[in-house]
């Protein structure tokens, strides 16, 4: 998908952060994505799913996902700051991580002796260890919620594999 990248920043060259999205209901003009997980049309024109650009990216990082779908990565890290949009970056962010652990707890599965440590990274989260200390309420609730959507996946991979 190219995209054309002046259509991130106003014509004093700040970056646009809500106005690039349909339903924050700014200036249409300006809207380039929708929050929903598809494509949207609206008016004759189709506006991409951010949301589910982001997860088709399957980028842990999102420095990849930030320089192809926005102005660039200072861009993004702007939009991670919007309290309004953080809501919604931080639940993709979230389902992107089940998706990998997901992935990861498949490849166990199908396990052989060379891919068995990637699994293990993957299954663990092993991108995001995070330093000495207890982790905080947020760290502990996040996590028991990523966990507990990896538990009720797996059941479900066991079972289609009838094991």
């Amino acid at each position: 998908m190219n995209i054309d990248k002046s259509k991130f920043k106003d014509s004093g060259g700040r970056y646009l952060t809500q106005s690039l999205f349909l339903e924050l209901n700014y200036n249409t003009d300006f809207a380039v994505y929708t929050f929903d997980g598809e494509d949207k049309e609206y008016k004759g024109k189709v506006y991409p799913s951010l949301k589910r650009l982001y997860l088709e990216a399957e980028d842990i990082t999102e420095y990849r996902f930030a320089n192809q779908h926005l102005f660039n990565w200072e861009h993004w890290q702007r939009m991670k700051e919007n309290k309004i949009l953080r809501a919604h970056f931080d639940t993709w962010a979230d389902e992107l991580e089940v998706y990998i652990r997901s992935q990861g707890l498949a490849s166990v599965l199908e396990m052989s002796e060379h891919s068995f440590q990637a699994a293990k990274f993957l299954v663990e989260g092993g991108w995001s260890k995070r330093g000495v200390g207890r982790p905080s309420k947020a760290e502990q609730e996040r996590e028991d919620r990523i966990k507990d959507s990896v538990a009720e996946y797996t059941g479900d991979v066991v079972r289609l594999r009838g094991m």
